[in-house]
């Protein structure tokens, strides 16, 4: 009786880690999700031309009291912009176009699969594990892409893709273990 109770509670506890992986997986698959899809449209906006730095910041008064800002803090929109056309080399903007597309589609692909979660078949952990690893991947990638930028664009993204780096790295692991110790018990 003691060791079925023990069995019985090992799957309780099996069965409540899937549940709070699938969680934290729809989390971060959303906010992975809107980041990527962040990155897309600010590539889409920025072009390669570099007349823009000659130009002034256009921070008429009514649109800086209607949204809240300085002319200081107009201005250094500006210098962001400046930063990343400077720093950046002119392959970045279409690899980072490129990346976001695929963090988009694996952020959707986690979020799917999450919520596909179910305690009697292993196929979707299975799955789940193989998409975030993706993730893992991606995430190297564009640390790598990153680091061969400029300076100032460096400090901007290195922080960020090693925080989620960190974070796919983390639901992987959750997710490889327990797939492995609940494998022998699910029916495929």
């Amino acid at each position: 009786m003691k060791t079925d109770m023990s069995g019985n509670y090992k799957e309780n506890n099996f069965a409540t880690a899937g549940k709070l992986l699938a969680v934290l997986t729809i989390l971060f698959g959303v906010l992975f999700f809107a980041s990527s899809s962040n990155e897309l449209l600010k590539q889409a906006v920025l072009t390669a031309d570099f007349s823009v730095l000659q130009q002034e910041a256009d921070c008429r008064a009514d649109e800086l009291e209607e949204e809240g800002l300085s002319l200081r803090e107009c201005e250094l929109m500006l210098v962001q912009v400046e930063i990343f056309l400077a720093s950046s080399p002119n392959w970045f903007r279409s690899v980072q176009q490129t990346f976001s597309v695929i963090g988009i589609a694996a952020s959707l692909a986690s979020i799917g699969l999450a919520l596909s979660l179910d305690s009697r078949r292993s196929f979707p952990i299975r799955a789940l594990v193989w998409v975030l690893s993706g993730l893992v991947v991606l995430d190297s990638g564009m640390f790598v892409v990153a680091l061969q930028t400029g300076p100032l664009l460096r400090a901007q993204y290195l922080w960020p893709l090693i925080l989620w780096f960190f974070i796919h790295l983390c639901l992987v692991l959750g997710g490889h273990f327990i797939s492995e110790n609940t494998k022998d018990k699910l029916i495929n």
